[in-house]
Parts: C-alpha cells; sequence; structure tokens
C-alpha cells in the first residue's frame, strides 16, 4: 500500500483491510471487479492481479487513488453503476447504510453482476450513526434486504463478523443484539 495508508492507519482501516484480504480469498485473478465506494483505492492492492474498477462519489479521494494505486476509478453514484457493464465480482464495504434507498443500491449492483458472479458486502450492524447512516443495519434487516432484491437468482451465502471493540479474525459468530460488522460473501449458483 502506499505510504500514507501505513503511517496513518486506523482501527477502522485495519478492519476494512481485514475484508479485502477476505475478498481477496474468493477472487480469482483475472476477474474484473468493481469496489463500490472505494474510497482512496488502497482495496486495489489487495486484487492487484484482477481487472479492479473502484467507484466513489468524492473526486479528491478518487483523484488521490488515481495517482497512487492501480485500477480505473471513476466518479459516480451506485444507482450508475449499470454503465461500467457487468463485473465477476462485486465488492461494496460499509455503503448501503448511507444510500436513501439501499434497495435501489443493491439492485443497482446486483444487475452489474454477471451471471454466476460473487457479491461481497458489509453492513455495520446496530451501529446508530445520526449522521452519516440513513439506515441501522440489524441482521434481520440484511435478511429481508436480500430476499426483496434477489429475485430469481439464487446466492450461496457466508457470513464473516468482526467485534466492534477488537481487531481480531473474522469469526463465524454473530450476535442479535451487539455492535459489529457483518461481512457477506454471497455466491450465485448456476443450475
Amino acid at each position: 500500500m502506499h505510504r500514507d495508508v501505513q503511517m496513518f492507519i486506523s482501527p477502522i482501516t485495519v478492519k476494512h483491510i481485514e475484508r479485502y484480504r477476505l475478498a481477496g480469498k474468493f477472487i480469482a485473478p483475472g476477474s474484473r471487479v468493481l469496489d463500490a465506494a472505494c474510497g482512496s483505492g488502497y482495496g486495489s492492492v489487495f486484487l492487484k492481479d484482477c481487472d479492479y474498477v473502484g467507484i466513489d462519489l468524492d473526486g479528491s479521494v478518487l483523484q488521490y487513488a488515481s495517482q497512487n494505486y492501480t485500477g480505473t476509478f471513476e466518479q459516480l453514484p451506485i444507482q450508475k453503476v449499470a454503465s461500467l457493464g457487468e463485473f465477476d465480482a462485486i465488492i461494496s464495504f460499509e455503503t448501503l447504510e448511507h444510500l436513501d434507498d439501499p434497495k435501489a443500491g443493491m439492485l443497482a449492483l446486483i444487475s452489474s453482476l454477471k451471471r454466476g458472479g460473487s457479491l461481497i458486502l458489509s453492513f455495520p450492524l446496530n451501529h446508530p450513526d445520526d449522521i452519516y447512516h440513513k439506515t441501522i443495519f440489524t441482521p434481520q434487516k440484511v435478511d429481508q434486504l436480500f430476499v426483496e432484491c434477489f429475485g430469481s437468482r439464487t446466492f450461496k451465502r457466508t457470513d464473516f463478523f468482526q467485534s466492534a471493540i477488537l481487531i481480531e479474525e473474522l469469526k463465524q459468530e454473530l450476535t442479535e443484539t451487539g455492535e459489529g460488522t457483518l461481512t457477506v460473501h454471497l455466491q450465485e449458483i448456476m443450475d
């Protein structure tokens, strides 16, 4: 990673890095990958053998990303992602809670996913952020979002949980009342 990221690494960044490392285990080299809400672009480091496309709304972070990382970076809202074509894998970490309509954002992502592709998404759970979060996700709200958005497509789902307090390995545990982050790997099942 670029030295600026290494110098100013925070516990939140460490958790995001762990999610990118997890995503890298599920994405084959050579895949076309969308990173929706890519921020400064450091996720591209963990997917360097892929055709990486990052989108974000913040032009200044995208300029930084273009100057310091490999990949294509576009200033584009999730709802317009179809203009970029289809992807083998789509990553979006802690994004949908910021949208006025998370369902519309999820539907946009799914519509850009190639058949047989995979989605890797993360959701902060029970996190009452009145300033930036427009939806407070619970495990049940995540489940409901998937049911409403998948339509006729079927996905195998694997959940990973990170506690809000400690930086630790991703676990296959989830409490309904605890704060933390749920990372979900969804692999489309083809008949």
